[in-house]
């Protein structure tokens, strides 16, 4: 009996009956099939070029910035180097056009003051002024986009 209580202990068990518990029944699901080597290398070889690429490209930007800094810096010191001689430039004209200045280059040049000053009576801007007569036609006055202004529109004189 001894051979029979050890076979019924090699048997399986039966499953044991689900449970209505109201869960649905746990599934099992089998493992997606393996990618080859080949193709796992040849995504990582890609991932490497796009992170080496990608990394090259911010490398090359941040040059470009710089060199464009450097260029920059660089106008910017010009233009406080213009800056400052256009100031000296305006003291020698203000000292230049005194008029204790200008009377003692006069006396050294061996000029005279004037002896009778003369003001001109003001000429008002919105009458049109008198066109001398330089015997040519008068024609239309010359159009904004300077039509007026080539050699066509102005033929040579003849003397007289």
């Amino acid at each position: 009996m001894a051979a029979a209580g050890t076979a019924a202990a090699r048997r399986p068990r039966p499953a044991p009956a689900p449970a209505t518990s109201g869960r649905p029944p746990v599934r099992l699901f089998e493992p997606a099939p393996r990618r080859s080597r080949r193709r796992s290398r040849h995504s990582t070889v890609v991932a490497a070029a796009l992170i080496v690429g990608s990394l090259l490209a911010v490398v090359v930007g941040d040059d470009l910035v710089a060199q464009d800094q450097i260029a920059i810096a660089t106008v910017g010191q010009q233009t406080a180097a213009a800056a400052a001689r256009q100031q000296q430039l305006r003291i020698s004209v203000a000292e230049l056009s005194a008029p204790q200045v200008i009377v003692s280059e006069a006396d050294r040049q061996g000029l005279a003051p004037a002896t009778k000053v003369v003001d001109l009576p003001p000429v008002p801007l919105a009458v049109p002024l008198a066109v001398p007569n330089t015997g040519r036609p008068v024609t239309a006055a010359p159009t904004a986009a300077g039509a007026g202004n080539s050699p066509a529109a102005h033929p040579p004189v003849a003397a007289p």
